[in-house]
């Protein structure tokens, strides 16, 4: 499975050809985006609080999820059904992102690929055990994405 960046604000996510759903960023320089999968489920993703510290996941105008980045630097995924999630950068440059549950087990692993002609990134999903939620992955990548922005100083 992979996340392709088809401009400087839209990911799709696609395995085999098959598009599985977007994640559509509002601006280039945005935290805000949105995730449409191909059953046509819609989602909003907006930062809260004066120093984009939290994120919500919307659906319906009902927060379905809040993600934060701790003081490791790991992006904690709390769903309100109770679910609980973490993104751990890994790798000498951090460009290899996994995907646990709250037990540590790893879900998947996410390899970016930086594309030096159109400064954007590309990213391989690697599944330790198959199928997955499609949401997960896709705010796997919004979450990724959040973490690099962060550490190179992008975000304003």
């Amino acid at each position: 499975m992979e996340a392709k960046s088809v401009d400087s604000k839209t990911f799709q996510l696609a395995e085999n050809g098959q598009p599985l759903g977007e994640l559509i960023y509002e601006s280039l320089l945005s935290l805000s985006a949105k995730i449409i999968l191909s059953n046509s489920e819609f989602y909003e993703i907006e930062h809260i609080g004066i120093f984009d510290t939290s994120i919500n996941v919307t659906k319906n105008g009902a927060v379905i999820a809040t993600l934060k980045m701790n003081w490791r630097g790991q992006i904690v995924f709390n769903f309100h059904d109770g679910q609980e999630f973490i993104l751990k950068a890994k790798g000498l440059l951090g460009n290899k992102f996994t995907f646990e549950n709250h037990s540590d087990e790893q879900l998947f692993q996410l390899d970016s690929q930086l594309n030096w002609k159109k400064l954007n990134y590309n990213y391989n999903i690697i599944f330790t055990d198959k199928p997955q939620n499609i949401l997960l992955i896709l705010l796997g990548v919004y979450a990724a994405n959040y973490y690099m922005a962060s550490m190179s100083g992008a975000m304003a």
